[in-house]
């Protein structure tokens, strides 16, 4: 299923304790969101009628090989894949050497007839890909031609959101993953919180309820910001904990460190290096929202990162194994909250990481040195 490649925005310039499995505390709550949303929604239907830096020296100084202790803490943490292009899947785990654990695909916003399975433009039959992994689906709370999040708050498109709903339940996804109103800190997300935090919390409920009012639904509400403040403050977007089963981040290599002219290898390297600690450290960074995930109870997961070609925006990073290789270490010593992660991989795009020959964009390069990485961290 492909896809326009996702905007990625412009950057602007703790000690952890064990909470229990990310599993156990997603069960808890999704019980306790059927319960409420499906209440709410009785008294709705009622008023309702119903130039590329391919680097591949290592610096020794950033060097972590992988080690017995860090291999048992990565286990357990699910490893998924968006490719835009569902053909793709099967060569791609050849080349990965085992069937991913998650399973990326995004709803068409064109119209809401897009919102039926039917009407989505796979490659190849999504329910049997959907029969062997966990599905993450991202999903604007309306299509923006068509409506807007206000009409969304006042319970307009009920109908369409259970539709939605129904149908991935024929296809075998009633526990999919759902991302709504994804990105929403930035200000390019026609259903996001800007100015609107809000609007925003009562449309996301309004979804939630319409979804759950559907028999057999057990989905998983993801409430997913991009890293950073970016245009807002995300957590006053927040919509409670009874209506969120897990915390996502968009996380890119990317940022104003992206190269300025004449930066040798020895600098590549400390740009790369300044810029993956600014991700983690940063406000509503990687550090913070650990920090939220856990006062909150959430599992954390990443449903959309990746390397970014140095071409795009002149904002990427390139062809870098050491984000792969920090982000592996992070998780790792995240573990306690960690559920999953989704390497966006779009075949087309400026974050390609797997085998070059599926590697299908003339204007962006792949990341043969970053892909690699990926392999003997995940796979």
């Amino acid at each position: 299923m492909h896809k326009p490649e996702s905007e990625i925005p412009p950057e602007k310039d703790s000690e952890t304790g064990n909470h229990g499995p990310p599993q156990t505390l997603e069960k808890s709550r999704r019980g306790f969101i059927k319960t409420l949303s499906t209440s709410t929604a009785m008294g709705l239907s009622l008023l309702a009628g119903c130039s590329t830096w391919a680097d591949t020296s290592v610096d020794p100084s950033t060097e972590r090989p992988t080690t017995e202790e860090t291999t048992e803490q990565e286990a357990g943490i699910g490893v998924g894949v968006y490719l835009g292009d569902d053909s793709a899947l099967e060569p791609w785990e050849e080349w990965f050497g085992r069937t991913v654990d998650y399973y990326s695909f995004n709803v068409p916003h064109s119209g809401w007839d897009r919102y039926r399975i039917d009407n989505m433009p796979f490659e190849v039959p999504i329910e049997p890909i959907a029969s062997e992994r966990e599905i993450a689906v991202t999903a604007k709370m309306f299509p923006p031609g068509e409506s807007t999040l206000s009409a969304v708050a006042e319970g307009e498109h009920t109908t369409q959101h259970q539709q939605f709903a129904r149908s991935l339940i024929r296809n075998g996804m009633s526990d999919a993953t759902l991302r709504l109103g994804h990105e929403l800190n930035g200000r390019w997300s026609s259903d996001g919180a800007v100015d609107r935090p809000e609007l925003f919390i009562k449309a996301w409920k309004e979804v939630v309820t319409a979804i759950n009012s559907v028999d057999d639904a057990d989905f998983s509400y993801m409430w997913a910001p991009h890293i950073g403040r970016v245009h807002m403050d995300p957590t006053t977007a927040y919509p409670g904990d009874q209506w969120v089963d897990i915390i996502g981040l968009t996380v890119y290599d990317k940022g104003e460190l992206y190269y300025p002219d004449q930066c040798g290898d020895s600098c590549v390297r400390e740009r790369r290096k300044r810029t993956w600690n600014r991700l983690v450290s940063q406000e509503f960074g990687l550090n913070d929202w650990a920090e939220f995930a856990r006062q909150h109870e959430k599992p954390l997961a990443f449903p959309e990162y990746g390397v970014v070609a140095r071409n795009r925006n002149d904002a990427g990073g390139g062809d870098n194994p050491l984000f792969i290789e920090n982000f592996a270490q992070w998780i790792a010593e995240n573990s306690d909250i960690v559920k999953w992660h989704n390497v966006w991989s779009f075949t087309a795009g400026p974050h390609f990481v797997g085998p070059t020959s599926l590697h299908a964009s003339e204007q962006y390069p792949p990341h043969p040195t970053a892909s690699s990485e990926f392999k003997s961290r995940f796979s």
